[in-house]
């Protein structure tokens, strides 16, 4: 009986970990792009502002 317990615990904290790396791993490919495309927000809005004082 034990040994059979002590399976299910290992399947479950197998299957925790597995839930843990794939969320790292997904967070470390999200945020490079995040901060790109808050880069590129960021350039877009001086191109505008430079844009801008060029016409007035």
């Amino acid at each position: 009986m034990e040994i059979i317990l002590m399976f299910l615990v290992g399947i479950i904290v197998l299957i925790i970990a597995v839930m843990a790396i794939l969320k790292g791993i997904t967070h470390r490919v999200k945020t490079p792009t995040d901060n790109l495309k808050e880069e590129i927000s960021n350039l877009e809005k001086r191109v505008d502002d430079l844009e801008n004082k060029k016409n007035t």
